[in-house]
């Protein structure tokens, strides 16, 4: 109707008649722009990245996307695939190949971190390469400008972070560059390049790895960087420690040791009685000679409004030989809760005290809620699930897998530990959990419900009696038995006895995937899965998604855990998949295969695959909500954007109107 009443308007006046198209075309545009303005993404989280290894701050491995889900997930195809390359040659050191770190997505591109210290960025929807770098290092040279690092499975990484709209690329000499995500520019920050980190720390006598296995993680709200150092696990390890650092210049802000200093210190742990699970004794690590202790490998949860982090430990060192090391050992094998600002302890959690195992606390923390309750889930490498406060560390629930064996390792959640014992046995002995642990990986939050996967895979140890002094030794050598062709290999070398290593007559070899209820810590549902596990689980789309020793990735129903969809890739998986979005929003899932060590089976050089929904997704892009959130009147449009606009339309209307030369003769009137 307003339409029809200009055009009589119009018809009427002969200076409208002869500009109607102009005044239209005007009008429309000006409607246009009081009535719709989309926003290329709102600030709600869509899944479309997918920046940590363990998607987000609180490390919950749940991504919110809507259209690869329970319903959808068999409409998956290939859509491209991607080959690594062989390990280059590095003076000094020898690399591993393929990828054991998840992908990450940002902004349409795929970022692919190796084991063999390179990076590879792609596009997420047509696979081209956009960048690839690989940190320039001759690790002969690094050790002889830093004595204290001795590389220990260097190249090795298993989770990433982007921050800043850089990545964050942990370096072989104990330090990290970032990477800057549309170029690839590095960028290297103060005392976080090149050895800085692990040079000339006080009271420490031994070596460190080296090799950061995981990405710091990093406070928006402060800006603080938290990070550690890693250690071999055997005599040779060194005074491990957390440490913060200013995220913009590098700059060393707090560090918190995880030993005392080498000589040993009486009472040094003392000041902590009361903040943890385990009292601290006098003279705990003993003269705290060739031990030592590190950060785990697994990211952590980090809580914003109250400024703590969640920190885990691995186990002590050397490993299965306690000789020189005396008492609870804190704080190996623990989970501490630190000020994200001064470093300081606010609570710890031992899960293993005066570990003989390896039974660090590897893997993610998770930070959650029951009801108004913040709540830290954590699983170590004992495979006990916990449900610990996170303002004090109070256990709420603990969940111990019913499927999970345990031999020569006690599986009480106190247990009753003799300080001064050096060995599991001094004869051979079968070790459940094994060297490796009973988690497979990293577990989910979802659904109000935390998805775990324990996984048996036992051990054969022999101890190394009088090895405490020895630095190449981890106090045990693990006999077990390995997958077939690497079992006659070594069988040919007369290393491995064949009456000692009939395993599989004796000890289980499968893994199980639970789906535990967040409130109380019982069993909603579990799953079956034949061979060990490792690499831990995402939730998404109502759905859990794992990769599998069999060659597979799965995935079930997060309510019922239910079989939905598999998919055959071939080699053993080692790592999860990850989803995020192309581009024009559409969801993809990633999964690398290959980087696997030989505990697992072959290793393969590893190739990298891409699926994507037939046809496309069968969702918008945006919910419906978000589509009418997205769409705004008049007053949210920003009017940085209005009145250029609105000026621009007046120019072109004045000279469509009167043309040039009576513009210019109008203003040269005035």
């Amino acid at each position: 109707m307003f339409i029809t009443n200009l055009f009589e308007l119009s018809y009427s006046l002969n200076f409208l008649n002869k500009y109607t198209p102009v005044i239209i075309l005007f009008l429309l545009i000006i409607a246009s722009l009081s009535t719709s303005y989309v926003v290329a993404q709102s600030d709600d989280d869509r899944g479309f990245a997918w920046v940590s290894s363990n998607y987000d701050i609180k490390q919950t491995n749940f991504s919110p996307q809507n259209q690869i889900t329970s319903d959808t997930i068999n409409g998956l195809a290939d859509e491209w695939t991607n080959a690594f390359i062989i390990p280059p040659e590095v003076p000094g050191i020898e690399l591993y190949p393929g990828m054991r770190a998840r992908p990450l997505v940002y902004n349409g591109l795929i970022y692919m971190v190796t084991s063999f210290n390179a990076v590879f960025v792609h596009n997420v929807q047509t696979g081209q390469p956009l960048w690839y770098y690989t940190y320039p290092m001759n690790m002969t040279d690094i050790i002889i400008d830093y004595p204290s690092i001795k590389p220990h499975r260097p190249g090795v990484l298993e989770e990433l972070t982007i921050f800043d709209e850089y990545l964050i690329f942990p370096t072989a000499d104990c330090g990290m560059v970032f990477l800057e995500y549309l170029t690839g520019a590095p960028d290297f920050r103060g005392e976080l390049t090149r050895g800085q980190m692990c040079d000339n720390i006080e009271g420490n006598e031994g070596y460190y790895g080296g090799q950061l296995f995981s990405s710091p993680v990093v406070d928006p709200n402060t800006r603080i960087l938290v990070t550690g150092t890693t250690v071999s696990g055997k005599a040779d390890s060194g005074r491990g420690f957390v440490a913060g650092y200013n995220v913009d210049t590098g700059e060393l802000l707090w560090r918190f040791f995880l030993m005392p200093p080498a000589g040993g210190e009486k009472d040094w742990a003392m000041k902590y009685k009361g903040l943890g699970n385990v009292d601290p004794t006098p003279d705990d690590w003993g003269a705290a000679k060739n031990v030592g202790v590190g950060i785990a490998t697994g990211q952590w949860a980090i809580d914003e409004e109250a400024g703590i982090v969640y920190v885990g430990t691995s186990s002590p060192a050397p490993n299965f030989n306690a000789a020189n090391r005396p008492g609870p050992n804190l704080f190996s094998s623990s989970i501490l809760a630190l000020d994200i600002n001064t470093g300081d302890l606010i609570w710890y959690y031992q899960a293993s005290p005066h570990d003989l195992y390896g039974h660090g606390c590897n893997w993610n923390t998770v930070l959650g809620n029951i009801d108004e309750r913040k709540v830290l889930f954590k699983v170590c490498d004992d495979g006990r699930l916990l449900a610990l406060d996170a303002a004090d560390g109070e256990i709420i629930w603990s969940f111990l897998p019913p499927d999970l064996k345990f031999l020569n390792v006690d599986d009480s959640i106190n247990p009753q530990v003799d300080f001064d014992q050096k060995f599991v046995s001094e004869d051979p002995y079968w070790q459940c959990p094994g060297i490796t642990g009973g988690t497979g990986g990293a577990i989910a939050f979802a659904y109000d419900r935390i998805y775990y996967i324990s996984t048996n895979y036992c051990d054969y140890m022999i101890p190394d009696l009088d090895s405490e002094n020895d630095f190449d030794s981890f106090g045990a050598k693990d006999m077990t038995k390995l997958p077939y062709k690497l079992q006659v290999r070594r069988n040919a070398s007369g290393i491995i006895p064949n009456p000692l290593m009939d395993r599989v007559a004796e000890m289980p070899i499968n893994s199980t995937v639970y789906a535990i209820d967040a409130s109380d810590g019982s069993i909603d549902w579990k799953y079956d899965l034949e061979g060990p596990h490792r690499g831990g689980l995402i939730a998404t789309g109502n759905m859990i998604i794992f990769g599998s020793n069999d060659g597979r990735f799965y995935s079930l129903n997060a309510e019922t855990g239910e079989f939905i969809y598999s998919k055959y890739v071939g080699a053993s998986l080692g790592t999860t998949p990850t989803i995020g979005a192309a581009a024009s929003g559409e969801q993809y899932v990633f999964q690398p295969v290959g980087g696997l060590d030989d505990r697992y089976g072959m290793p393969v050089s590893g190739v990298f695959i891409s699926l994507k929904m037939r046809g496309g997704p069968v969702v918008p892009i945006l919910d419906p909500v978000e589509e009418e959130s997205a769409t705004s009147t008049d007053e949210e449009l920003p009017l940085n954007v209005v009145i250029p606009v609105l000026a621009l339309i007046v120019v072109v209307f004045l000279f469509a109107s009167f043309g040039p030369k009576k513009l210019l003769s109008l203003i040269g009137r005035n």
